[in-house]
């Protein structure tokens, strides 16, 4: 009975070892942070071979311990790959939450201004003349998405961006919302160093939905622009793309987020593009459904995926900032 339960627990041991072994390789593969633990995909090739190891000595081990009966082998190993499972899921998570503790994700430089009951931050590119402007929306139902990268990449082709904090915001109803962003765009037109008549809305995630809605609200938005929307709650999923950024944790919650949130019923982005146009109108996307194409909006795709952090994809903030210097310049 002895030999039986310390059998037992050594093979559970090496069933648990190997998976975190196999669950490493298949993060570092394809790139999936949320999943890689404890290295993460920043150091790719030490992570392969920590994980390479882990397998190796599992597999060499098991050739010395006594092997369990068939029935009671799956049973020992289905059961440790499991426990290896959430162990690397919880792993990742506490190690991404530190990871933006010691990175934070917050807008950096800028001009704090107050824009109606919210306050925002204002980017201004060097040199001198009028340029064109941006009124930059991030998701309401995720505030503290890294837009840097984004608002360093249209600042540096000598587009100005007005930031608009949610955070600050007591109230995200959608009528709140929208009079926000049509007191962002008066405020951004009225900016000396703005051409009024180049003022542009970008928004990401569910900020782009509300970014659509928007420019069919305001016809001095001269074009507009989502990367990744909402758009329905049918498209929002949870596969392994999303775990490139975030944890399993975060993943699921933004994508129940999406699902349930009211305002992308309120804001119905598909049926608001048709009052955008003929003024410019795209999304840049990773997928899109056929019944979610519409006439007159410009698909930009970029992956192979839908990204539940949008703004995080350097081929997505590329494409963006090459769509506008097209159309506001």
């Amino acid at each position: 009975m002895v030999d039986a339960v310390v059998s037992a627990l050594a093979y559970a041991a090496l069933a648990f070892v190997a998976a975190l072994g196999g669950l490493g390789i298949v993060a570092m593969h394809r790139g999936l942070d949320g999943l890689a633990w404890p290295i993460g995909v920043r150091h790719r090739r030490l992570g392969y071979l920590v994980a390479g190891l882990l397998m190796a000595v599992a597999l060499a081990a098991g050739l010395l311990i006594n092997p369990l009966a068939p029935p009671l082998s799956v049973i020992v190993i289905l059961v440790a790959m499991d426990v290896a499972v959430w162990v690397v899921i919880v792993g990742a998570a506490i190690r991404l939450r530190r990871g933006r503790r010691r990175y934070p994700t917050s807008l950096r430089g800028g001009k704090l201004v107050e824009v109606g009951p919210l306050q925002a931050r204002f980017y201004q590119p060097g040199g001198e003349g009028v340029v064109p402007g941006v009124c930059l929306l991030s998701d309401p139902t995720a505030p503290d998405d890294d837009l840097n990268a984004l608002v360093q990449a249209l600042v540096e082709r000598g587009i100005a961006v007005l930031v608009l904090d949610w955070l600050s915001l007591d109230s995200a109803d959608r009528l709140m919302l929208q009079g926000v962003v049509a007191v962002g765009v008066s405020h951004l037109a009225r900016w000396p160093e703005i051409n009024a008549a180049r003022v542009g809305l970008l928004g990401v995630g569910l900020g782009g939905d509300l970014a659509l809605r928007s420019a069919a609200m305001d016809p001095g938005v001269a074009a507009v622009l989502a990367i990744e929307p909402v758009l329905s709650v049918q498209r929002p999923w949870q596969g392994l793309d999303a775990l490139s950024t975030l944890s399993w944790f975060e993943a699921r919650r933004r994508a129940h987020r999406w699902r349930h949130s009211p305002l992308v019923k309120e804001l119905d982005a598909l049926a608001a593009i048709p009052s955008v146009v003929p003024r410019p109108a795209a999304v840049v996307v990773g997928c899109l459904g056929e019944s979610e194409a519409v006439e007159g909006l410009e698909i930009l795709r970029h992956g192979d995926g839908c990204s539940l952090v949008p703004a995080a994809r350097s081929g997505a903030v590329q494409r963006a900032i090459a769509w506008f210097e097209e159309h506001l310049e």
